[in-house]
C-alpha cells in the first residue's frame, strides 16, 4: 500500500462522496432497495489523512455492507469527534458476523464470500493503522455489523512536514 499522503480531510466530505458513489447501487432495479442514513457530525472538523486512501477504505466497507443486505436494510454512515480523535462507523442491518468471523475479519485471505479475495478488510486495516489509527468491528448473526475506524486528527503532524515536500520538490534529494 502506498505510504498516506497527510493533508487536511473533512470526513464528512468523504463519507458524502462514497455515498454518493454508490448511491446507484443502493437502489438499483432488481435488487431489493438498501436505504442509506448519513449521522454526521458537522463540528468534527479536519483531520490529517489521505483522501484517496480513505476513500477507498470506506468504500471497501460499504460495499461489504451492502453485500451483507442481499435482502435490502439500512447502511448508516456516522461522524463524530471524541477527543482529538474522528471516529468514523460504517453499520449495516445485513446478516451480521460470529464471534469466530470477527476474531479473523481482518487476516489477509479470509473471505466467508462466494467472490472475493480476502484481501479487502486487510488493506482496510492497513490504511486505517497507516494513518495511526485502529479499527474495531462488533456484530451479531441475523442483527447486522458495524465498524468503528479511529483516526487521530493529527493536524500537527501537517506542520512538521518540510515545506520543500509541501511545494512539490521532485528532485529526490535530502535537504543538506
Amino acid at each position: 500500500m502506498p505510504h498516506p499522503q497527510l493533508q487536511p480531510v473533512q470526513v464528512n466530505e468523504i463519507l458524502r462522496g462514497v455515498v454518493k458513489l454508490y448511491q446507484a447501487q443502493l437502489q438499483a432495479p432488481g435488487r431489493m432497495p438498501i436505504a442509506c442514513k448519513l449521522e454526521l457530525d458537522e463540528s468534527l472538523g479536519a483531520i490529517a489523512a489521505d483522501p484517496d486512501l480513505l476513500h477507498r477504505a470506506l468504500s471497501n466497507l460499504v460495499l461489504n455492507a451492502m453485500d451483507a443486505m442481499p435482502n435490502g436494510g439500512t447502511l448508516t454512515l456516522r461522524s463524530r469527534r471524541d477527543g482529538g480523535k474522528g471516529i468514523i462507523e460504517v453499520a449495516d442491518t445485513g446478516s451480521g458476523l460470529t464471534r469466530e468471523e470477527c476474531e479473523r475479519i481482518f487476516t489477509p485471505y479470509y473471505t466467508s464470500k462466494q467472490h472475493g479475495t480476502g484481501l479487502g478488510l486487510a488493506i482496510v486495516q492497513s490504511v486505517v493503522s497507516d494513518h495511526g489509527g485502529r479499527i474495531s468491528v462488533q456484530s451479531e448473526p441475523g442483527r447486522g455489523t458495524t465498524f468503528v475506524i479511529e483516526l487521530p486528527d493529527n493536524l500537527e503532524a501537517l506542520q512538521k512536514i518540510p515545506a520543500t515536500q509541501n511545494a512539490g520538490d521532485n528532485t529526490g534529494q535530502f535537504p543538506g
